[in-house]
């Protein structure tokens, strides 16, 4: 045997009873360990490596809500190398969210939003602190506030009604909703934001900048690899962070010209009075040593990315349940009939009018949640809920499509039934993030700031739309060919588009 030959052998060897060794020494110790320390949430077993990640489908919402049937509201996975609870129940929700919320309330940032180092300065996925609650303030009481809100409704309505004015002029064409509802919100936004159309179809920047937000839409989509083993990060295996980067570079590009303009005519910025800035007008007062341009960027490209999501998502599923349930779909347009008429178009402030509209938005929330299993919460530090421990740095999620699903709350869990917010305790139920029995938004410290806005955009853009048009399926479909079946991403979305042709039901004059 010559030296080379030995001492490679002698280094294996050596290696292999160390690591022996070591995994002996770990298992004594974990169950000496466990002797005096409470136990995880039980779970189910998990293989070795891959842990429980082979049990979540396609479809991980229903499959852990299938598993707490088996191991109960407070369960606990491996998924790759990441330990993982999953909450199912209002009454955990609640423990999880609001008692323990000032310890759960980090976030398990997921790899594609780490490119360009975007989660440094985004307000959704920041670590939670100090930095994080003075963004979390400027968003709430300057963006937010209903004081901003009412200033600015007269550029929703505008973005609104202009969407309509176009659906008029191509009567009688298929139209695929989402993406209508998705250049709406778009623009929508871009006007808060700017005082200003984002998306010029004659215009290659600004085309470019709506395919990337669609593409990044798609992209969070992807389950990945490296978010549940790390040491696959700097490979990427899957191309997504690559892409992740093309795209988010081509958004913050676009956010940036916007913010070098205003730059640019600063003295009219000087003359606008509060109640006309806009949010690029207000987060500009803010900068600091502490707010800089980057964080401002980072932050307007979250409020696109997350206000066009959850609002294209949410209407196209009520518009899809309502073309699907014809005498549901008539009581909305017969109450939109006695509260707005026929001889003028919806307002902002007819919205409070519209009880059963406002239900059938909270059925849906319920029914298809647009983040299932909310955004993932990281324990800053151990905790004990319900006897069992929750150790530091575990990723902790809410299935609130679980929640929604659950028939010992809600009688016909599956059915879209709008009807059951008009009744009993649930007409006092709301989504604002008190009631855990519906949080889509989530609860506590990090429920979702844009809520105010969502809320709003989503009830004015479903009620201009049913009251400008009655909604007829492509010939050959009827109702009940309807597929409803959903794709699970960071969203809930209909798997296949929705597509149908409006027809116009208002004097020509009011289009």
């Amino acid at each position: 045997m010559d030296i080379l030959t030995f001492s490679s052998s002698f280094s294996w060897s050596s290696l292999l009873l160390t690591t022996g060794s070591l995994i002996l020494f770990l298992f004594l110790w974990g169950k000496g360990r466990g002797r005096t320390t409470l136990p995880l949430p039980p779970g189910p077993p998990a293989w070795p490596i891959v842990g429980n990640l082979f049990q979540l489908g396609k479809r991980p919402h229903q499959s852990l809500y299938a598993l707490s049937l088996q191991y109960g509201p407070l369960m606990s996975l491996r998924l790759g190398m990441k330990t993982t609870v999953v909450v199912s129940s209002p009454a955990m929700a609640k423990e999880v969210l609001k008692t323990h919320g000032h310890i759960l309330a980090g976030r398990t940032v997921i790899e594609m939003i780490k490119c360009l180092s975007h989660h440094k300065s985004s307000l959704i996925w920041a670590e939670y602190g100090a930095r994080w609650r003075r963004l979390r303030r400027i968003s709430t009481v300057e963006l937010f506030s209903p004081k901003r809100m009412e200033a600015l409704q007269h550029l929703r309505r505008d973005e609104i009604f202009h969407t309509i004015r176009l659906l008029y002029e191509d009567k009688g064409k298929v139209v695929d909703i989402g993406r209508t509802v998705f250049c709406t919100s778009l623009n929508l936004l871009g006007k808060m934001m700017f005082s200003t159309n984002v998306f010029d179809p004659h215009n290659p920047e600004s085309a470019g900048f709506k395919n990337s937000m669609w593409e990044m839409m798609k992209l969070a989509g992807t389950p990945n690899l490296a978010d549940f083993f790390p040491l696959l990060r700097f490979l990427d295996p899957q191309n997504v962070s690559r892409e992740m980067a093309k795209h988010l570079k081509v958004v913050y590009d676009f956010v940036d010209f916007f913010i070098q303009k205003r730059f640019a005519s600063a003295s009219e910025i000087l003359e606008r009075n509060d109640s006309k800035k806009d949010f690029l007008d207000v987060l500009l007062d803010f900068r600091s040593d502490g707010f800089t341009l980057v964080d401002i960027r980072a932050l307007i490209s979250d409020l696109f990315v997350a206000g066009t999501e959850t609002t294209t998502t949410t209407i196209e599923w009520v518009m899809a349940e309502f073309i699907r349930n014809p005498q549901k779909l008539n009581r909305v347009r017969q109450e939109l009939g006695e509260v707005v008429g026929c001889n003028r178009k919806v307002e902002e402030s007819d919205l409070e009018h519209l009880p059963y509209l406002q239900t059938a938005v909270k059925e849906i929330f319920r029914l298809h949640p647009t983040v299932p299993l909310l955004l993932p919460h990281k324990a800053e530090s151990s905790c004990v809920i319900g006897g069992y421990l929750i150790p530091k740095d575990s990723q902790v999620m809410v299935n609130v499509w679980a929640i929604g699903m659950d028939p010992a709350i809600w009688k016909h869990p599956s059915e879209f039934l709008p009807e059951r917010f008009l009744e009993g305790e649930n007409n006092r139920m709301d989504y604002r993030g008190q009631d855990f029995e519906l949080i889509p938004f989530g609860s506590g410290r990090r429920i979702c700031p844009g809520l105010p806005l969502a809320s709003r955009m989503v009830n004015f853009v479903l009620a201009s739309l049913l009251h400008s048009f009655e909604w007829i399926l492509p010939e050959g479909m009827n109702s009940e060919q309807l597929d409803m079946a959903d794709e699970f991403g960071l969203t809930l979305k209909k798997a296949e588009d929705l597509n149908a042709i409006p027809v116009p039901c208002l004097p020509h004059h009011l289009y």
